[in-house]
C-alpha cells in the first residue's frame, strides 16, 4: 500500500495564520485600521519555488494550495489581493510541480472563521450573489489547476470560541451542512472529490455521522504533543478518537499533522494510526501543514516539517513505534 505524502502551502494572504483577523473587525476596510488585513500576498516567489524543490527530494508527492486571495480572479477581481497570482503565473507554478512529481491540490476556505479573502461576500451568507460569487471562484479555481482530482474547502472552526466576537456571522448544524452540499456540487461539477477539515465532528458527532457524505475526504487535525492516559488512551480524547471514530464510520482519511506547537507532533501522529490499526485502503497518506507564510524568516519551519514527515514515515515502514 502506497501512501501520499502530503504538504500544505499557505498563498492567500487573510485565511491562514491570519485566520481571526476579523474577530472583532469584520472586512476589509475595518481590518485596514487595524494593520490586520493584507493587501498583497506575504509570498516569497523564488522562495516558493526553492521550497518545491525541497519538499520534492523528502518525497512530498501532492501539496494543498490554499488560494484563497492571492490569485487575480477574472470573474470577481475584487476579491483578488494586489499583485496576486495570475492565470499564466499560477499555471506555471501548477506545471514546475507537476514536473516534479507533485500533484497540486486547490483549497478556498469557506468557513466562516476563515472567509476574510472574501471581502464584502463574507457577509452574505445564505443570499443568492453569495452562492453566485463562490461558484463562479470555485469554477475559475478548478479551470486554472486543469479540472483537478481533489479540491480543499476547509470548513474548518467555524464556531470557534474565540471566533464569537463583536458581530458575527456563522453557520450552525443544518446551514453548515447545506452550505457544504453547495459546495461539494460545486467541485463534482468540475471532475473533482470534496475535501474538508474535520474538526465538525468533536462537537458535531452526531449530526457529522449523519449528514456529511463519504465522498467527502476528511483530513482530521491535532498539532500539539500527543499524551497517554494511565490506561493507554490518548489525550486530548475527542481530538484523537475522532480519527478512531471516522474510519469506524467508513470515512477517507487524509490526517494532518504540524510542527506548529511542538516538533514531536509529526511522527506521534503516523504512529498513532500504526498503533490503532487504522492503516488500510481508506488511508490516503498524511499531510504536514507548517501554517506560516513562505517567506525567507521561515525557511527553515517550511522545509522543517516536511523533513519531519519524510523521518515518520521512514519509522512507519521500520514498523517502529517509538516517537
Amino acid at each position: 500500500m502506497s501512501l501520499r505524502r502530503g504538504y500544505f502551502i499557505s498563498l492567500g494572504g487573510n485565511g491562514g495564520r491570519d485566520k481571526w483577523s476579523h474577530t472583532e473587525h469584520r472586512g476589509p476596510a475595518l481590518c485596514q485600521c487595524t494593520g490586520r488585513y493584507k493587501e498583497t500576498p506575504a509570498i516569497d516567489r523564488k522562495l516558493l519555488y526553492e521550497l518545491i524543490d525541497e519538499i520534492a527530494k523528502m518525497g512530498i508527492d501532492l501539496v494543498v494550495l490554499d488560494v484563497l486571495d492571492a490569485m487575480q480572479y477574472d470573474s470577481h477581481p475584487e476579491v483578488s489581493l494586489k499583485n496576486a497570482f495570475t492565470h499564466e503565473e499560477m499555471r506555471a507554478l501548477l506545471t514546475y510541480m507537476r514536473e516534479r512529481g507533485i500533484e497540486p491540490i486547490p483549497k478556498l476556505n469557506f468557513s466562516s472563521c476563515h472567509d476574510t479573502w472574501l471581502k464584502e461576500y463574507a457577509w452574505m451568507k445564505g443570499t443568492a450573489k453569495y452562492y453566485e460569487v463562490t461558484k463562479d471562484l470555485i469554477d475559475e479555481v478548478c479551470a486554472v489547476f486543469d479540472r483537478p482530482r481533489l479540491f480543499h474547502l476547509g470548513m474548518d472552526e467555524e464556531d470557534l470560541p474565540t471566533h464569537r466576537k463583536g458581530m458575527t456571522i456563522i453557520r450552525c448544524n443544518d446551514l453548515w451542512c447545506h452550505d457544504l452540499y453547495f459546495y461539494m456540487g460545486c467541485v463534482q461539477k468540475n471532475g473533482a472529490r470534496p475535501w474538508i477539515w474535520g474538526d465538525f465532528y468533536w462537537v458535531h458527532a452526531d449530526i457529522f455521522a449523519k449528514k456529511i457524505p463519504r465522498e467527502c475526504l476528511i483530513s482530521n487535525w491535532w498539532y500539539e504533543r500527543l499524551k497517554t492516559n494511565p490506561n493507554g488512551s490518548y489525550l486530548p480524547k475527542t481530538e484523537m478518537d475522532a480519527y478512531v471514530a471516522l474510519h469506524e464510520l467508513g470515512y477517507d482519511q487524509f490526517p494532518c499533522a504540524s510542527t506548529w506547537c511542538c516538533h514531536q507532533n509529526v511522527a506521534q501522529t503516523v504512529l498513532f494510526f500504526k498503533e490503532k490499526g487504522l492503516i488500510d485502503e481508506r488511508l490516503g497518506g498524511f499531510m504536514v501543514a507548517p501554517w506560516t507564510g513562505v517567506l525567507e524568516v521561515n525557511r527553515y519551519t517550511l522545509v522543517d516539517d516536511a523533513y519531519r514527515l519524510q523521518c515518520a514515515m521512514q519509522l512507519l515502514e521500520k514498523k517502529s513505534l517509538e516517537v
